[in-house]
């Protein structure tokens, strides 16, 4: 492994802890919703961030994509089923929707993180 910069290294365990709340709220919202078919959509994410940590840009551009897509489906959820859902799953969809925007931001605006992407590259 290449010598990281500490700000660069910072910058990725600062995604990952990030991310590792974001999986713990999105597991228990799956949970208590019982929707068994999102276990798969979170075990995917997991392995593409497996590879966001390996240095994969590829991998850094298709967790943008998914944490935008989960952004989106879960504003429309909340707005759908507003009078369905329990008020757990309410405010539980809105702090990940608001976790995911952090992310994305994250990923996309961090220099410390983009400096990651572009020194450590396992081939």
């Amino acid at each position: 492994m290449p010598e990281l910069e500490e700000s660069a290294l910072r910058a990725r365990n600062n995604l990952l802890a990030m991310f590792l709340v974001h999986i713990v709220l999105d597991a228990i919202l799956v949970a208590v919703a019982k929707d068994l078919w999102a276990i798969g959509r979170i075990l995917i994410t997991i392995v593409i961030m497996y590879f966001v940590l390996q240095g994969r840009k590829w991998a850094k551009w298709t967790l943008l994509g998914i944490l935008s897509f989960l952004i989106v489906a879960l504003v429309a959820l909340v707005i759908a089923l507003y009078s369905k859902l329990s008020t757990f799953l309410i405010f539980g969809s809105l702090v990940l929707v608001v976790l995911s925007a952090v992310i994305v931001i994250y990923l996309v605006r961090s220099k410390n993180l983009n400096r990651y992407f572009s020194e450590y590259k396992l081939y």
